[in-house]
């Protein structure tokens, strides 16, 4: 079908006088949010589009209550509300000062900071919050996996907080669908901010499709419309000019996740990661640290490492094969990505040394500091690029219906699958999954950030950001530079699990960190949709013996990992998410909670297991402690219920689905308890001894200076 364009000659809205802005027809896609028609020129072209009568109902789940007048209707009313003009929303979004009880950032500058230091207002936080001479600090990380995922986060946070466990949490942190987790339970717009009450709010508000008619009410209709588009069109209209999949993404499901079901609790402020610490500033939940990554390797650069793969798998020479083995090596140690943390205080990356407040995220930097005074980037964007790796559900939408779209006036048609393909050509070779572009802030920190930051990196415009769970889909690494002694694991992604726990090993490896388990014999099945995981239950312990050892082997993992992405991506022509999930492999020995502790001591490398050490054992053992606790079907308390029936893809789940997940999540928390309060108790006991020996060294040398040699 030949494109047609769009309904009217486009003015770009970026300009404040239209009168003197250029023109364009080209426009297309998400780029009508840069350059979008006056009202009065948008009416006459609608009046033009031709609408079907009816629609035959496609083979899918559909709107019991669809119509043709309708979807008419609502399209007309939001098409109409993006134009320019007086009294459309945009123009009371874009072109009118913010309300600064909402917005008080708009009063303030932003500078980035330059270190590897926490901020002064988590250090605050720490100091308020733990006792460092005896009590654990304790970290609850959340996996990926979706709707499934931030259920079993949302339920076990829920056992947590009824069994005490959470008010000894300092931290908690997230991938992708814990990230949108998270965020109901700090944002407050469940009406609180206990676990329980996220978790009912999560399962009210994702049994209806986020693609459902309802959302385009939403869009549409005070005070929801302002509320939910605010986001994207402040981004359109800002510093880098750009719309993204990604961001209508992050739009449409915070329609379902961030709306209180009670409109009259409805407050901008629940979009606001910075507002989010008046839960810190009170002391009522844990710091939360939500994750993205950036992948800085050029896609040049990942293509060659593919195709020299690919020949050396083919040679039969032996000379040519070691070869290229070499080549391969050498390219590998150029793969990296950049893990950034967003907390409700910083954003930043720990590998280069920079951070800008939470509030100023969006806004462009130059030399350091902020050039404008811009309201925070809202967290409908956020949760598009936490999960942006689910935008694969739109395109699959709408492959699922595109027989019956094409039966709508041809200008919107054509407007909708570009909306759902104009990123293609930006996936690159690398990962399926859209990075969203954002404003640079270390634009102009030549020479300023950590040594080994990648050199071009401060001379872009934009940053681009994607869903972590590309990269390390169980949030450990936030948690290497904090000094936490335990960080409970919570899992309901559906991957290799030898995969994310040997990463995290390398990442420690790279840090120089000696206490995380090494060579812990990490499961390599746990549960279903370990598709591709090895045969043995056990992996080969790996310990690096030098920082570019650990360079390499992480560059070889993540490099495999790259080209089993890439091979599933040139498998299909239009990048479609997964038709299913993978089948359900045996069991191994492990339970539903496993314990490994590290040590700095090579003496004691026999065995990481808590299982396997008695309490002398135990005691002595210094390092970091991973309680793993994986998304497995609880008989005990929902019989015959397999929490992995929910698909990673779901894009609306039942009441009684969720209430059984939620359930199960609960449960295998609850029954994990005796194992975290063994190990807190050794922790506390150990640390309370390492403690005493301190004071007793002081009070010893403080005698001796006393008393001199008569003390010996």
């Amino acid at each position: 079908m030949s494109r047609v364009e769009g309904p009217a000659t486009p003015t770009p809205k970026t300009e404040s006088d239209p009168s003197k802005a250029r023109l364009s027809s080209d426009w297309h896609g998400l780029s009508f949010l840069q350059f979008s028609a006056p009202v009065q020129a948008i009416s006459s072209s609608l009046s033009t589009w031709h609408w079907p009568t009816s629609f035959p109902t496609p083979d899918i789940q559909w709107p019991a209550s669809f119509s043709v007048a309708e979807l008419q209707e609502r399209l007309s009313a939001l098409l109409l509300e993006l134009g320019l003009g007086p009294g459309s929303l945009y123009d009371e979004i874009v072109n009118r000062p913010p309300d600064p009880v909402v917005h008080p950032e708009c009063d303030w500058d932003a500078e980035v900071r330059l270190g590897e230091d926490l901020c002064l207002a988590e250090r605050a936080f720490l100091e308020s919050e733990v006792d460092e001479r005896d009590l654990p600090i304790v970290a609850i990380a959340g996996s990926g996996g979706g709707y499934r995922a931030m259920l079993n986060t949302l339920g076990s946070l829920t056992a947590a907080k009824a069994s005490g466990v959470l008010d000894c949490v300092t931290y908690t942190a997230g991938v992708s669908g814990s990230c949108w987790a998270l965020g109901i339970l700090y944002s407050g717009v469940a009406g609180s901010h206990r676990p329980e009450d996220a978790a009912a709010h999560a399962k009210a508000r994702i049994q209806v499709s986020y693609l459902d008619m309802e959302t385009l009410d939403a869009l549409v209709t005070p005070p929801t419309n302002k509320y939910l588009l605010s986001g994207i069109l402040r981004k359109a209209a800002g510093p880098t000019g750009t719309a993204s999949l990604v961001d209508l993404y992050g739009t449409l499901l915070a329609s379902r996740l961030y709306v209180p079901t009670d409109i009259t609790r409805l407050d901008p402020r629940h979009l606001s990661l910075h507002f989010y610490r008046r839960n810190l500033d009170n002391g009522a939940l844990p710091l939360p640290i939500l994750s993205a990554i950036q992948h800085v390797t050029p896609p040049e650069k990942a293509e060659a490492i593919k195709e020299v793969a690919d020949e050396k798998a083919l040679s039969v020479d032996s000379d040519r094969a070691e070869s290229l083995d070499k080549e391969q090596q050498h390219l590998e140690r150029e793969i990296r990505w950049l893990w950034y943390e967003f907390t409700p205080y910083e954003v930043g990356c720990d590998e280069l040394g920079a951070w800008i407040p939470s509030w100023s995220l969006g806004r462009p930097f130059k030399n350091g500091k902020s050039t404008e005074r811009r309201p925070e980037l809202s967290f409908t964007i956020l949760a598009g690029i936490f999960g942006s790796a689910f935008c694969a559900s739109l395109k699959h939408y709408f492959r699922e219906i595109e027989p019956v779209l094409q039966l709508l006036p041809v200008q919107l048609y054509n407007w909708l699958e570009e909306i759902v393909t104009e990123n293609e050509g930006d996936l690159g070779l690398i990962h399926p999954v859209l990075p969203n572009q954002l404003p640079n802030f270390l634009k102009g920190l030549d020479g300023e950030l950590r040594y080994g930051s990648p050199p071009e990196i401060t001379e872009h415009d934009t940053l681009g950001f994607m869903d972590a769970g590309a990269e390390l889909n169980i949030p450990y690494y936030p948690f290497l530079r904090r000094n936490v002694d335990c960080i409970i694991a919570l899992d309901a992604s559906a991957d290799s699990q030898d995969l994310w726990f040997s990463r995290a090993e390398e990442l420690a490896a790279k840090r120089g960190l000696q206490t995380w388990p090494r060579g812990a014999t990490w499961p390599a099945r746990v549960r279903p949709g370990d598709e591709g995981a090895a045969e043995t239950s056990r992996v080969p312990p790996f310990e690096a013996s030098s920082p570019d050892v650990a360079n390499l082997k992480l560059a070889q993992t993540q490099e495999s990992a790259l080209a089993k992405q890439t091979d599933k991506q040139g498998s299909t022509e239009r990048r479609d998410m997964p038709k299913e999930e993978p089948k359900s492999p045996s069991r191994t020995q492990y339970t539903s909670c496993e314990v490994w502790i590290g040590s700095s001591k090579s003496a004691d490398e026999v065995s990481a297991r808590l299982d396997d050490l008695d309490e002398a054992a135990l005691l002595q053992r210094d390092g970091i402690a991973v309680v793993y606790i994986p998304l497995m079907p609880n008989e005990r308390r929902v019989p015959g219920f397999d929490p992995f029936s929910i698909s990673t893809w779901r894009r609306e789940v039942a009441p009684e689905e969720s209430e059984k997940l939620l359930c199960v999540a609960q449960a295998n928390f609850s029954d994990s308890r005796e194992k975290i309060v063994r190990l807190l108790r050794a922790v506390w006991m150990r640390k309370k001894m390492e403690r005493q020996q301190r004071q007793w060294r002081v009070h010893l040398g403080h005698l001796r200076a006393q008393f001199g040699n008569h003390l010996q």
